[in-house]
């Protein structure tokens, strides 16, 4: 039996004692073909997780809870965001439900499921940082800055509005 060793993209191949029109070269080149036909399939996963990466845009509602140091008691603010995002980049504004506006969201990034954003507002000196964790359609994490002076962090809590 002869010895035979798949050429690399471009290279000649000899495969000893036979002519390009023999049986045993025409296998060569076509299991040749098959292998090159499984690596591009197994590079379909990367291609699909990539197109399916994480998308934040849309209507979110939800609820945000801050412990108020001044008094002691429990704030919990419903709240709504819309966010849009083309590739790389995220806009939109949060606010309460009841505002007709909200705030706009200031450097938006999304790092895989992680979204972190900021936003000012006439009622905090300074921003108020969100750091929250994509799960479907669900944005969870934490949000902290300043109002008044008086650092404040709270949970956030979003689901995603579905489309009508």
């Amino acid at each position: 039996m002869d010895r035979f060793v798949l050429p690399a993209r471009g290279a000649t191949l000899h495969v000893a004692g036979h002519k390009p029109n023999s049986i045993l070269f025409r296998a060569v080149i076509s299991y040749a073909s098959r292998e090159t036909a499984m690596n591009k399939l197994l590079l379909l996963p990367c291609l699909a997780a990539a197109l399916m990466a994480a998308d934040v845009s849309g209507t979110w509602k939800g609820n945000v809870v801050v412990d108020d140091p001044t008094s002691g008691s429990v704030v919990d603010t419903q709240v709504r965001a819309e966010l849009r995002q083309k590739a790389d980049t995220i806009t939109g504004v949060i606010g309460r439900q009841e505002d007709q506006t909200g705030e706009s969201v200031q450097n938006a990034r999304l790092d895989g499921k992680r979204l972190t954003f900021e936003v000012s507002s006439t009622e905090a000196n300074g921003s108020i940082k969100f750091a929250l964790t994509l799960d479907g359609d669900h944005l969870e994490g934490e949000m902290s800055g300043t109002m008044d002076g008086t650092p404040i962090a709270g949970k956030v809590h979003l689901k995603r509005a579905p489309l009508n």
